[in-house]
């Protein structure tokens, strides 16, 4: 985020503030009352009052008491690919700290945003170690329960409960190749090859350190063979399948000042990837 000096020689400009952002978003057609996940790129917003926390209390303040509101958090330092490591950096992380929901940070790459939500107050975190979400408001426990079939990008994930109660993803200054909820569509596409990764976490369990085996999409290199259907010189292949919903007039654009805002329909979304992915694999 830029600082106020840096807007001395712009002496007309108006910093935004938690009133203007909230009306912004409101005008863009977030929903009160609905589920609304979340990607923020805090810089985008240039001299934002109160920085993170003012765009978290806007967000409050657009989906009220009734709302809730959700974010991709990870796990900061996360040993994913330790297995392709040398063995003197594997045995470093069998040293680090377990996985603990309550205590373990979000990955800094995510931006600022989802470690804010995180340690909101009231706010609960999902326990799977690499694919963990968080979400405050009333629907936060039903959204971060543990899926019953264990796959957290399916149906049954945090994703596919936002999807079930027709929710909606605000890109805040985020570009649309940040839109998690791809791999969602990747989860439940009814097509075949596709790519896993199997890994090992350390996890808190009773107070104790557990080394868990899990099985989830490989969503570093890919899930699916994009690199046979998408020029990576021209195009990412999330940005490609983000582009998708787009095209299915799943999102709508606006923006405050200089930030650009795009509101995606979760469910017209994953229906609109998941035909893409279908009709090309």
């Amino acid at each position: 985020m830029r600082l106020p000096s840096d807007y001395l020689d712009r002496p007309d400009f108006v910093p935004i503030t938690r009133s203007r952002l909230a009306e912004s978003l409101r005008g863009l057609g977030v929903r009160p009352g609905g589920v609304l996940m979340v990607h923020v790129r805090l810089s985008a917003l240039g001299w934002m009052v109160g920085g993170i926390d003012a765009v978290v209390w806007a967000l409050r303040d657009v989906v009220g008491s009734a709302g809730t509101i959700m974010a991709f958090t990870g796990w900061e330092d996360s040993p994913y690919h330790v297995g392709l490591w040398p063995e003197r950096w594997q045995e470093a992380y069998r040293d680090q700290p377990p996985f603990d929901p309550a205590a373990s940070a979000a990955r800094r790459e995510f931006g600022r945003f989802p470690e804010r939500l995180r340690t909101w107050p009231g706010a609960l975190r999902s326990s799977h170690p690499e694919v963990s979400f968080t979400a405050w408001g009333p629907a936060a426990a039903e959204l971060i329960t543990e899926p019953a079939d264990g796959d957290p990008w399916g149906s049954d994930g945090p994703l596919g409960r936002l999807v079930a109660s027709d929710g909606q993803v605000l890109m805040l200054g985020a570009s649309l190749k940040r839109l998690t909820l791809c791999h969602h569509a990747e989860a439940i596409a009814d097509v075949g090859g596709k790519r896993y990764h199997e890994y090992r976490m350390p996890v808190l369990r009773d107070g104790r350190t557990e080394w868990v085996d899990y099985r989830t999409l490989d969503t570093f290199y890919g899930a699916l063979p994009y690199w046979d259907r998408i020029d990576p010189l021209i195009d990412s292949w999330a940005g490609h399948l983000a582009e998708q919903a787009v095209a299915a007039g799943a999102t709508i654009a606006g923006a405050v000042d200089d930030c650009p805002l795009v509101l995606v329909d979760a469910p017209a979304a994953v229906r609109a990837v998941t035909a893409w992915l279908e009709s090309r694999f």
